[in-house]
């Protein structure tokens, strides 16, 4: 029971951790151009030559605060 109470105790620390990351540094460094904005074939498409990328976290969150608003129109 221990091990398991652990292993939950575990998983939400880091994903707070993660969402306290999200939330206080929202861009990463891209993964497509290494953060030089620019690849082999010109600019990167993922980052558009920024070097920087929003976080998947955040991506899902602005999507449900997006969604709440819209349903609360």
């Amino acid at each position: 029971m221990t091990l398991t109470v652990a292993a939950i105790a575990l998983g939400l620390a880091a994903a707070l951790v993660y969402a306290f990351r999200c939330w206080a540094f929202p861009f990463a460094r891209c993964w497509w151009c290494k953060a030089d904005g620019r690849n082999a074939a010109g600019y990167c498409n993922a980052c558009h030559g920024t070097g920087r990328r929003v976080r998947l976290g955040r991506h899902v969150y602005d999507l449900i605060r997006a969604e709440y608003r819209r349903g609360t129109k």
